[in-house]
């Protein structure tokens, strides 16, 4: 019997692209249950009373669809739909996704991005992007559409470390049934508070059908709109006069900041506190042309990396700004009678490497402390940032703001907690010894599949893995062959900590966190802050006076009205 180690190995290799198949596609949706769903997470918004939303009710129900769908190793595949969605399809050749309607059915034309890939249902052929979010339990051996299978439960992981927004996904459970041998699931559940929310099935399956031989069956048809690629998209949406215009001024602006930059008489915290270079890779990253396949075991200890969080770590973080900059197009750097381009060369002149080195407690993914140890207040960055489980809290030299819990700063919670990496391309996994632990090191590129965001502002990565508690002691991730950001966790240690070590001083003056520009007044000390604060007051009184002006007349409205 497989056990959740090995489920999530199968989960994280499954690659459809190599398969070749037939199968009949069942996808059901609850909209009226979605609909209220998204409703309950956005009390704020003003939405319609249910018998408003849609007089015809084409929109809300439950609706089913059937598709017939053929794949063919090298990616190509076609999903044909049938049913109340007939003559619509959807397909690859292996290169380029396409999408075809009739003509009477065609929608608006929309900006157009690369979908070849992962356009093919990604619910039941892109598993692996449930491993980095999604808490997952198995249930017992199971068949369907003839294949041996494993029932698995996924449920949303609960505190999370990275996610300071709540979670796109409207479910709270996950039931799977995935195939045994290759990984891909044969059908999803998705339920809320026990009601099904939405349904996708694979029925019929046959592997190695004769119909995938033909290449045609892959060829858009005629009249299809073929995807084009993201950085094309891009450049003919924004390649009209108006956004040449816009170019060029925000170039201009971008010019004269850079005069600033490279000229202004006072700059502290920028050139004398950086480093010349990036410190020696020792060991060298893993060799970007070894593809080894990584091992369930360093998998799965990604995947529990935030269940032992309790340890102490010195953090160093570098990053280098020239490195960055090289990686801006020739284009890019020209906008604005090269504008950009001067504000580039600006902020990447002399030392190029900013460094800092702060110590770092955690005890949760909402209890921890991360207190700067280089130049700490410069720039009026925070000294402390810190969190109790009920209150984060920022301690500056002006003042310390205090608000709602929140998870731990994003590019420390992607070091403490490494289950990103499942949603990303690994390979490696070589046993090394570290900073004197033991240790798995992992090169890191773009998943292939995957449309969320990604972690990284670059790929390649270089990560090394703690072999003990998952996180990671290294990550380099390389702008082109030059590292542009480094992040290392020192000292690992494992000291207890009392709930007075996460929470706010005693006796410390303290203001209230407001989202909103007044925090930036409240922590500024001198000329600009106080600029700042009276900016504010102005603003609230002016639109005090307006919502007074506003009444007075809507009274005066209402003794003119006739009765």
């Amino acid at each position: 019997m497989a056990d959740l180690k090995s489920v999530i190995g199968l989960l994280y290799r499954a690659d459809w692209t190599r398969l070749s198949l037939s199968a009949d596609v069942r996808i059901e949706s609850d909209r009226d249950l979605m609909l209220r769903r998204l409703r309950a997470r956005r009390p704020d918004r003003d939405e319609p009373p249910d018998d408003e939303d849609d007089e015809d009710g084409e929109e809300g129900g439950y609706h089913s669809r059937r598709a017939t769908l053929l794949i063919a190793p090298g990616g190509r595949y076609r999903l044909e739909y049938t049913g109340e969605a007939a003559e619509q399809l959807a397909g690859s050749d292996g290169e380029r996704g396409w999408t075809w309607w009739p003509p009477d059915q065609a929608p608006p034309p929309l900006l157009q991005f690369d979908v070849g890939l992962e356009a093919l249902l990604p619910e039941l052929f892109g598993p692996s992007d449930l491993l980095s979010e999604f808490a997952l339990e198995l249930g017992e051996p199971a068949t369907a559409a003839g294949r041996d299978a494993i029932a698995v439960i996924v449920t949303p992981r609960s505190p999370s470390w990275r996610r300071r927004r709540p979670s796109y996904h409207l479910f709270d459970r996950l039931d799977l049934i995935v195939d045994a041998e290759l990984g891909i699931v044969l059908r999803r559940e998705e339920t809320w508070d026990g009601q099904r929310l939405g349904l996708a099935e694979l029925t019929a399956v046959v592997f190695d059908p004769p119909e995938a031989a033909d290449a045609g069956r892959f060829e858009p048809p005629a009249g299809s709109r073929i995807s084009e690629d993201f950085r094309e998209s891009l450049r003919q949406t924004f390649g009209g006069p108006g956004w040449r215009a816009a170019k060029d001024a925000a170039g201009l602006a971008a010019g004269g900041l850079g005069a600033w930059i490279r000229f202004a008489p006072h700059r502290s915290g920028r050139e004398d506190d950086r480093e010349p270079a990036m410190p020696p890779a020792e060991p060298a990253r893993h060799d970007p042309e070894d593809r080894t396949p990584v091992a369930d075991d360093v998998l799965y200890l990604a995947y529990r990396s935030g269940e032992n969080p309790a340890f102490t770590a010195t953090l160093h973080e570098w990053h280098d700004f020239a490195a960055m900059a090289a990686r801006v197009p020739d284009g890019v750097r020209a906008a604005g009678h090269g504008g950009v381009g001067f504000l580039l060369d600006a902020a990447t002149r002399g030392n190029t490497v900013a460094h800092t080195v702060a110590r770092l407690h955690v005890s949760g993914p909402d209890r921890y402390r991360v207190d700067y140890l280089t130049s700490p207040g410069r720039n009026n960055n925070p000294t402390t940032i810190a969190c109790d489980g009920q209150r984060h809290w920022q301690a500056y030299q002006a003042a310390t703001m205090v608000g709602p819990a929140e998870p731990l700063p994003r590019d420390i919670a992607l070091l403490v907690d490494s289950s990103w990496l499942l949603g990303c391309g690994l390979a490696g996994g070589t046993e090394i010894t570290y900073l004197g632990r033991r240790a798995y090191q992992l090169a890191v590129t773009r998943s292939g599949h995957d449309w969320t965001a990604p972690p990284l502002m670059f790929f390649p990565a270089d990560a090394i893995v703690d072999a003990e508690r998952g996180c990671l002691l290294r990550l380099i991730c390389y702008a082109g062959d030059r590292p542009g950001a480094w992040w290392e966790l020192t000292d690992l240690g494992a000291e207890p900590a009392g709930a007075e070590d996460f929470g706010v001083p005693p006796g410390v003056p303290t203001v209230e966190k407001t989202g909103t520009i007044a925090d930036f007044g409240a922590v500024t000390p001198g000329p600009t802050g106080h600029a700042v604060r009276t900016a504010v007051d102005v603003a609230r009184r002016t639109t005090s006076a307006v919502s007074a002006a506003k009444s007075f007349l809507d009274n005066l409205r209402g003794t003119d009205r006739p009765g």
